[in-house]
């Protein structure tokens, strides 16, 4: 059965549901990285086969990018995680049915930050890929089922240190071997399709738990 993907502009499946547009149907919401939505991001709603409300940090939902540098200065420019954060919050606690909640990069980061507040606690699950910015909110006590997934390789800061330091801090952190930041984005140098394909499958059979019962 193919997404649902649905934007209150128009009728298209292909068109993904904005903040802007929320759609009551949604029940997962997905916060992107700083490259906001692409044909990728609406291409994995499709594979995972779930009506998505999809959040990206910019107003503009056509935001394109030359590269990871220039997407990163838009999204630095337009406030960062704590704006992100702000606007996360803000379509938590508006958006109702939503039973999960998947973020990449600065939108892992700043779902993170949203997990440790009331609103989320209906959520069954939150899977969070390479939130690099949690680093610096490691205090932080999600009320919903977290799964944290990190890239094993990162410019910035040791992942296999912060993985370890929440462990514990009793957090579900795991390191995605032979990984670069941005192992799930087609459009990072880090992309990695062997891992890609692999967390992509984990997170349909996640969300679709029967289907994965009856495949095995």
């Amino acid at each position: 059965m193919p997404a649902s993907v649905k934007s209150a502009q128009t009728a298209s499946p292909a068109a993904p549901v904005t903040a802007a547009s929320a759609n009551s149907a949604a029940t997962i919401l997905i916060a992107t990285d700083v490259f906001g939505i692409t044909p990728a991001v609406q291409s994995l709603v499709r594979q995972l086969s779930v009506n998505a409300l999809i959040i990206s940090p910019f107003q503009d939902t056509e935001r394109q990018f030359r590269s990871e540098q220039d997407a990163y200065q838009a999204f630095i420019a337009e406030g960062g995680v704590a704006r992100y954060t702000e606007k996360l919050n803000t379509i938590l606690q508006q958006q109702t049915g939503l039973t999960h909640a998947i973020g990449f990069s600065a939108g892992a980061s700043a779902l993170w930050i949203s997990s440790q507040h009331e609103f989320v606690r209906s959520l069954q699950n939150m899977v969070l890929f390479y939130g690099s910015r949690i680093r610096d909110y490691r205090e932080v006590l999600p009320v919903c089922p977290v799964r944290l997934i990190f890239a094993e390789k990162e410019a910035a800061f040791d992942p296999a240190k912060l993985v370890n330091d929440l462990r514990q801090r009793g957090h579900p952190a795991e390191l995605a071997k032979g990984t670069r930041h941005g192992f799930m984005n087609a459009y990072s140098r880090g992309c990695c399709v062997k891992s890609q394909t692999r967390y992509t499958a984990e997170l349909f059979g996640l969300l679709h738990p029967a289907s994965d019962k009856a495949a095995a």
